[in-house]
């Protein structure tokens, strides 16, 4: 082919945009299609074989239904152990409880960790419908 050849192949635009329509609503029904979680990060520290979280009241419910949660890439099922009363820090006046979670691996004692916690999975579509 030359170049005058490339210049006069005929262009059908409504092929293109049947074939465009298909794969938009093709990445939409699989984008639709994916569960997602909520995420919560805090820090929590290692003691005595398990790992102690200090979580605020407002998130206690939905953190100790999770379903499990990350350590530098690694999961881990979240197997709640012991859940303290309520207690208040009086430097910021804020309720938390003091959570203790099974661990998998060893970490060096009082070692302060980033922790992911991942609950409430739901499908990509229903949570767009409650930000709508």
């Amino acid at each position: 082919m030359n170049y005058e050849e490339l210049l006069n192949i005929p262009y059908k635009p409504w092929k293109l945009l049947i074939t465009m329509t298909i794969i938009i609503i093709i990445c939409g029904l699989i984008i639709i299609n994916i569960e997602i979680y909520d995420v919560y990060n805090t820090y929590a520290y290692y003691k005595e074989g398990n790992i102690v979280l200090n979580i605020p009241i407002n998130y206690s419910d939905t953190i100790l239904n999770g379903e499990y949660f990350k350590i530098d890439d690694e999961k881990s099922d979240l197997e709640v152990l012991y859940v303290s009363d309520i207690l208040i820090d009086t430097d910021t006046l804020v309720n938390y409880q003091e959570v203790i979670v099974a661990s998998s691996k060893n970490y060096p004692e009082n070692l302060i960790i980033n922790i992911s916690i991942y609950y409430n999975k739901e499908k990509v579509l229903d949570k767009i419908k409650k930000l709508l």
